[in-house]
Parts: C-alpha cells; structure tokens; sequence
C-alpha cells in the first residue's frame, strides 16, 4: 500500500503550540495541563525553530528535586540542608522552556510524504514533528495525525 499522496501539508497543524524561550516553568506546565498537549515548540520571535520542550522534559527537572531533604549515599542518610533545598527549589522555579528545550529536532518540510514522516516517527520514536520552511515554523505534525492520515487512506 503505498501513501506517496499524502503530504506533511495536507496533515499538519498550521497553528502548532509555540513559546518563546524565555517563557518559565510554570507557564509551560500551566499550558500542557489546560491545553491538554504534550509538547512545545520553541521558537524564536520570527518563528524560527530553537527546539521542542515536553511534558517529560518538565517532568525530568522535577525528579531531580529530592524530597524529602534528604539524599541516600551508601545506604546512609545525609540531610539535604534547608538552605540547599530553597535553593533547588528556587532554581528549577527560574528555569526557561529555552533552557529545558532539545535543540537538536527532526524536522521535516511541507512535501514531505506520508511515509517518510511515518518512518522518521517510528525509527527515531519522534512524537513531535515540525515541519519548516526555510528556518521557519509553519506546521507541527503529531502521531495523531499520523494515524488519522493512515486511517483516512485505507
């Protein structure tokens, strides 16, 4: 079966969920849970890609908190000072989608076909896709929309 007839144009998301790099930590949880996505595009003010911040993203600065104020070491058990702790917590609460973000992002253009996208997703386990022109953002294709595409094309 082939689906050399589908483009990325035909199925992405021409207004894809964006930030700027300096957009904080809460702002970026904020939008993930009440826009009920996973991930965004950062993006320059000319909208040119600087990389994608996740949920996970997020989530992996979050573990590296230790709670409670205490770290194991050799089945020991050294208190985390309360100082240190109020640092930790006031660093992750600084921290940027910019400095969260993956720069370096699989990016596809507009004509890129069905398959191609569908092979890239599954070969580097890419669950966001954006899809420039020249330097510049102008769609963001998801696996959803992946197999929406494939389901349409049966």
């Amino acid at each position: 079966m082939s689906y050399t007839k589908v483009f990325a144009r035909d199925i992405m998301n021409t207004e894809p969920p964006y930030c700027l790099p300096e957009t904080g930590i809460h702002e970026l949880a904020r939008r993930f849970a009440e826009e009920d996505i996973s991930g965004l595009l950062v993006v320059d003010e000319e909208k040119r890609l600087l990389g994608v911040v996740t949920e996970t993203d997020l989530i992996d600065q979050q573990k590296n908190l230790h709670v409670p104020t205490a770290i194991a070491l050799f089945d020991m058990i050294i208190p985390m000072g309360e100082a240190q702790f109020e640092e930790e917590i006031t660093r992750l609460q600084a921290m940027t989608a910019g400095e969260l973000a993956t720069a370096d992002v699989t990016t596809i253009g507009p004509d890129a076909e069905l398959s191609e996208i569908a092979s890239i997703m599954g070969d580097r386990s890419v669950h966001h896709l954006p899809v420039l022109e020249g330097d510049i953002v102008i769609g963001m294709i998801g696996k959803h929309d992946v197999i929406k595409a494939l389901v349409a094309n049966r």
